[in-house]
């Protein structure tokens, strides 16, 4: 369940992955990718991917232990529930959320030191219309 939920994350968290690709070429990557939509070159579509990289390796470092601990469903398992245990469990998921959203936040700011002014307009219309950060 952990590694499950620490996997939601970073896909959550990485939504522009779509920009980069394994690939160099902007033939290859899917039509509706964020790379299409932004036009990025192929060089910086290699930067955007090493940033990827760097915030995937940011986020697997975020501890996921709190979400091990299950409090809430012990609680539907036992039919006791447990304000104090719940709240903090809760607690402990939003503080892990907040990482990530961090993470993402920041690595967008750095993808978007990379774009050209009219890339960086249109990714700004993008997030605003997505609410992508």
């Amino acid at each position: 369940m952990k590694k499950m939920i620490k996997i939601a994350m970073m896909a959550t968290a990485l939504t522009f992955s779509g920009m980069a690709s394994a690939s160099t070429s902007t033939e290859t990557l899917p039509q509706d990718s964020l790379a299409q939509q932004l036009n990025l070159t192929p060089e910086q579509i290699k930067t955007v991917k090493a940033l990827r990289d760097e915030a995937q390796k940011e986020i697997s470092k975020i501890n996921t232990d709190a979400l091990a601990q299950d409090a809430i469903v012990s609680m539907f398992k036992s039919g006791v529930w447990d304000d104090s245990a719940a709240k903090k469990q809760l607690s402990a998921i939003g503080d892990i959320q907040s990482q990530v959203r961090y993470q993402r936040a920041k690595y967008v700011f750095n993808v978007s030191r990379v774009l050209t002014a009219e890339q960086k307009q249109h990714l700004q219309q993008l997030l605003i219309e997505k609410q992508l950060y």
